[in-house]
C-alpha cells in the first residue's frame, strides 16, 4: 500500500541529497513530499511545498526573510511554517511519515516539525550533529528516531549514499507498518517506575490492572521516559494513571536537570490518578566518579553502573520534595488519590537499605499532608511500596476510580 512521506530539507544547501532521498522513497512505492525550507539560494528542483508556501504558511514574505541578513531569525520564521504544512497534511489524512535531513541548522528545523506531529508517527532525523552534546533527550524528543550522517552533507559519494540508502528504507519500513490507530477496545493506563532495583511493584501492579481489563503501558522515568507519560496524558492517551516514580523530580531539584514537568499534566487533564511518592528519597548522578561535585561526595553513595550513581537526601531536601508535589498535585482537575507507604518509597528505602532513612521520609510525610488541598483524597497505608499488598490496594482503588461517574476513554 502506498503511503505518503514529508521530506524536509534546505535545497538550497541539501537539495541534490534531498532529491536522491526522494529518489529512494518512490523507487519503493510510495510517495513523497518535498517541504523546502531554504532561504539561501536557488532549489535545483522544484519542490511539491515550495520555500515560498513554506514562507506564507508563518505569515512571512520570503523576500522580506531573506533580506534581514539574519539566517537564524529566517529559519525560525520557516520552522514556524514547515510545522503548520505538516499539521495540515497530517489532519487531512495525507501524512504517514516523516524524515528531515539536515547539519545543526536544519536539524533543529526538522526536530521543531517532527515535536508538532503525533506521538509514535514514523520520524526520522537524518543529522549531521547526531549524538552531539547539543541534541539532549529533552531537545530530540520522546519518539523519533536520529540517524547520523557519518560525513558531512556535501554532495553524493559512497558514504553518504549509503546514508540515504538507509534513511529510505528506514523510514519507508516504519510507514509500512503504521496505521493510525482508533480507540482500542481496552483503557490504556499509564505506570511510572524507576526500574526493578529500587521499584519492585511492576510485576504486581501490570497483571493486576490486566485482570480488570486494562492495557498497561509502563514509563521508566529518567528524564524521557517521565516526559512521555506526561506528554501521553496531556495528549489524552492514557485513560488513568498509577503515577508511582518521582525520581525526575528529586533529580530536577538535587541532582542531574530531569524532571522539570513531572505532575504537570494532571492539571491539565481530568483522568483518574493514583499517586505514590516512589523514588522520592533519592536522587542521581549521571557521570564517572570524577565528576561528581564536591558537595556530594560526603553523601552515602549507591553506584548502580560504572556512569550513574544514587545518592541519599537530607530531611530538608526531602520537605522540599513534598512542597513541590503536593503544590502540582492541588492543581488536579480529575479524581485523585494519594497513597503514602509509610514504610518506605523504594527498596533503597528500609532497614539495611542503602538510603533507608525513617526520619527524612517522617517529614516528608507530614509535609506532603500538611500541604495537600482537601481535594485530593490521602490515604496512609502501613505498608512499603513494594509489598503486594501495596499494589493490591492501589488497583482495587484506582479501579473504583475508573468505575465512578462517566468512563474514561482515550481520545
Amino acid at each position: 500500500m502506498t503511503k505518503t512521506i514529508a521530506i524536509v530539507g534546505t535545497l538550497d544547501t541539501k537539495g541534490e541529497e534531498v532529491k536522491y532521498l526522494k529518489e529512494l522513497i518512490e523507487r519503493r512505492g510510495h510517495k513523497a513530499i518535498v517541504i523546502d525550507t531554504g532561504v539561501l539560494g536557488a532549489a535545483p528542483f522544484a519542490a511539491e511545498i515550495t520555500r515560498e508556501q513554506v514562507a506564507e504558511a508563518a505569515r512571512a514574505d520570503l523576500k522580506e526573510l531573506i533580506a534581514l541578513g539574519d539566517e537564524g531569525e529566517a529559519m525560525a520564521a520557516m520552522a514556524e511554517g514547515a510545522v503548520k504544512i505538516a499539521q495540515e497534511l497530517h489532519s487531512g489524512g495525507g501524512l504517514d511519515g516523516i524524515v528531515a535531513l539536515g547539519g545543526s541548522m536544519g536539524t533543529s528545523l526538522g526536530i521543531a516539525v517532527m515535536k508538532a506531529l503525533p506521538l509514535l508517527m514514523p520520524k526520522l532525523m537524518v543529522s549531521t550533529v547526531a549524538f552531539l552534546p547539543i541534541l539532549s533527550p529533552q531537545v530530540v524528543g520522546k519518539d523519533l528516531t536520529v540517524m547520523p550522517t557519518v560525513a558531512d552533507i556535501w554532495g553524493l559519494n559512497r558514504i553518504t549514499n549509503r546514508v540515504l540508502e538507509n534513511a529510505a528504507g528506514a523510514i519507508a519500513g516504519m510507514v509500512e507498518n503504521y496505521e493510525a490507530k482508533g480507540i482500542p477496545e481496552k483503557p490504556l493506563v499509564g505506570v511510572t517506575t524507576v526500574g526493578s532495583s529500587a521499584c519492585k511493584y511492576v510485576p504486581w501492579v501490570k497483571p493486576l490492572l490486566e485482570a480488570r481489563g486494562y492495557e498497561v503501558a509502563v514509563f521508566h522515568t529518567n528524564g524521557i521516559g517521565g516526559a512521555t507519560f506526561e506528554e501521553y496524558v496531556e495528549q489524552g492517551l492514557l485513560a488513568g494513571a498509577l503515577d508511582f516514580s518521582f525520581f525526575e523530580l528529586t533529580n530536577y531539584l538535587y541532582g542531574t536537570n530531569l524532571g522539570i514537568d513531572r505532575l504537570e499534566a494532571i492539571g491539565k487533564r481530568a483522568i483518574p490518578h493514583v499517586v505514590a511518592p516512589g523514588a522520592a528519597n533519592w536522587f542521581s548522578w549521571y557521570g564517572p566518579p570524577e565528576t561528581i561535585p564536591p558537595r556530594f561526595k560526603e553523601r552515602t553513595l549507591s553506584w548502580h553502573n560504572p556512569l550513574t550513581v544514587g545518592m541519599t537526601m537530607t530531611s530538608e531536601e526531602m520537605v522540599s520534595v513534598a512542597e513541590v508535589m503536593a503544590r502540582k498535585l492541588n492543581k488536579a482537575l480529575g479524581p485523585t488519590v494519594l497513597l503514602i507507604p509509610t514504610q518506605g518509597f523504594s527498596e533503597y528505602d528500609k532497614p539495611g537499605g542503602r538510603f533507608y532513612d525513617p526520619e527524612g521520609r517522617s517529614a516528608f510525610i507530614e509535609t506532603l499532608k500538611s500541604h495537600i488541598e482537601p481535594s485530593i483524597k490521602v490515604i496512609e497505608l502501613d505498608l512499603h511500596i513494594n509489598a503486594p499488598e501495596f499494589s493490591q490496594e492501589a488497583v482495587a482503588i484506582f479501579d473504583s476510580l475508573m468505575k465512578q461517574g462517566e468512563a474514561y476513554k482515550a481520545v
